[in-house]
């Protein structure tokens, strides 16, 4: 047995070629129990160094729950400095690749350096080591791990060519996508990682404690409709999200212009008739999301059903699954490719310090502008997550076309989501279960006490950490900001955002942020 709350920091030198394990600091793991909280906290003191320097690092991380039977908790996070954004940016996959680093006796593995030629790194029960990967230098993604032996992530000839929007792939689980983190790896010529241990199962502190917990976690799991209903995720895939945002007016056209298309053509009930889908998911996930053809070919998800056939107006099903086949052994995140070429007559596309936004279009949710611009990463929607709450109602439907108290809704949530991220646990798992039940499960698992009040305050520590680093990039107050387009113009029958009301509600979340301490 394992525990994730007491491995080693593993530091990664590719210039020198050496591998050194530390103890972790327990109080650094008690102040920011692990995943994006920890990779934070590492990066802190590296923030004046460009994303492309050799002693940029970064930073691969999992979380106290990793390991466990906690359902979608074993995910791993990437941080680093991104070249798309120039900002802090977190990034997390699932699959195994958490609990082979558990296995492996790592919490953390900090990259920094330049190979002088392209390498891998391998970690195993005997301990790490670089070797060459000159012969997988210039392969596609789907090439290389085939041919690697154990759980891996690598970059493919984007990541290689240091493409700003390059992902890391894995063999299981979806990618570290969003960022292009992929192209700092690729900078520092590292091919990929590849863990050949076996995944361990974690220690668990009280067991009986740890049961009971579990059990209503799960009782709440199977309440959710959203997670195990009829219409949900796990029945339909997140394709599911086609028709209900088309509904709301969130599906977006082309570059951020009214939807035009046929949806219909590359929805769930599309994905299931053409393609004979059948359910798959992550490691240790209960819902399983993703949707497999008979043929064995991994299918788009919402972001990039939306991406492709919104943003870039594909009606096609096979071209849009033909492109994100193409992204994904290229190494490039989807969602940003496709921003780049849903751009009409050269205009700019639709981004936020730097980074095109997902397929959700703000003028449906006045959380998400404002999630949108005040987001550590640039233009994402994961830090805060409103589409939680006001469109699938959870854990409190919030009006989505109103500003009011959206400044103190949207920090919130940005605490409570990060705090999540430092457990390494998926995202969908918000919809069903709050602080009240994560903090119960973490106090059993590591022995020690935690509340929800616990919880949040780690989380809004990781966020205040995130903006600090930016403001010491450069990032000031200003760059909290939408794309005018979405202050001017309709779209989807929706009337554009408040301008005036916007910025009132931003200089309230900036006031709420400097109010707050570390």
């Amino acid at each position: 047995m394992a525990s994730a709350s007491a491995g080693y920091l593993l530091r990664v030198d590719l210039t020198t070629g050496s591998c050194v394990r530390e103890p972790v600091d327990p109080q650094l793991l008690q102040q920011h129990l692990g995943g994006r909280g920890l990779g934070t906290a590492l990066l802190q003191e590296y923030a004046n160094l460009d994303p492309f320097s050799p002693e940029m690092p970064l930073v691969l991380t999992i979380g106290p729950l990793c390991g466990t039977p906690v359902p979608m908790s074993s995910r791993c996070v990437l941080t680093g400095r991104s070249p798309l954004t120039t900002t802090i940016f977190s990034t997390s996959s699932g699959g195994p690749l958490g609990p082979c680093l558990l296995g492996a006796g790592v919490v953390a593995v900090l990259l920094q350096g330049k190979a002088d030629s392209p390498c891998l790194l391998e970690i195993d029960c005997d301990g790490e080591r670089l070797l060459s990967a000159d012969q997988f230098w210039g392969q596609g993604c789907q090439a290389t791990l085939a041919q690697l032996d154990g759980v891996a992530a690598v970059i493919g000839p984007a990541g290689e060519q240091q493409v700003r929007y390059a992902s890391v792939e894995t063999a299981s689980g979806e990618p570290f996508s969003r960022g292009g983190l992929g192209a700092v790896m690729g900078s520092k010529r590292l091919k990929g990682i590849v863990l050949k241990n076996s995944p361990a199962a974690a220690a668990i502190a009280d067991q009986a404690g740890f049961d009971k917990a579990l059990e209503d976690l799960m009782r709440l799991f199977r309440a959710s409709p959203f997670l195990l209903g009829p219409l949900g995720i796990r029945e339909h895939g997140t394709s599911a999200l086609v028709d209900l945002l088309r509904q709301r007016g969130m599906l977006p056209g082309r570059n951020f212009y009214s939807f035009e298309g046929d949806e219909t053509r590359w929805n769930a009930h599309a994905l299931r008739q053409q393609y004979q889908s059948h359910q798959d998911g992550c490691y240790d996930c209960a819902v399983a999301c993703k949707r497999i053809a008979s043929g064995g070919t991994l299918l788009p998800e919402y972001d990039q059903l939306a991406a492709f056939g919104g943003l870039c107006g594909i009606d096609s099903l096979e071209q849009i699954v033909e492109l994100c086949e193409q992204c994904h052994d290229q190494g490039i995140d989807p969602v940003s490719y496709a921003s780049e070429k849903a751009t009409v007559q050269g205009e700019a596309a639709m981004t936020v310090k730097g980074l095109e936004l997902p397929p959700y279009d703000p003028r449906a949710s006045t959380g998400l502008a404002l999630a949108y611009a005040t987001s550590p990463h640039g233009g994402s929607h994961l830090p805060a997550w409103p589409i939680a709450s006001e469109i699938l109602r959870k854990p409190v439907p919030t009006d989505r076309f109103s500003f009011d108290g959206k400044a103190r809704v949207i920090a919130m949530f940005e605490d409570a989501n990060a705090a999540v991220d430092c457990l390494s646990l998926c995202r969908f798992a918000s919809a069903a279960v709050e602080l009240e039940e994560l903090a119960a499960l973490l106090s059993v698992v590591v022995g020690q006490s935690y509340t929800p009040a616990d919880l949040a305050r780690i989380g809004r520590r990781t966020v205040q950490q995130e903006r600090l680093f930016n403001q010491q990039c450069g990032f000031t107050a200003a760059d909290d900001s939408l794309p005018q387009r979405f202050f001017t113009e309709s779209a989807n029958g929706l009337a554009p955002l408040d301008q005036q009301r916007f910025e009132q509600e931003l200089a309230a979340y900036h006031r709420i942020r400097s109010a707050q301490c570390l």
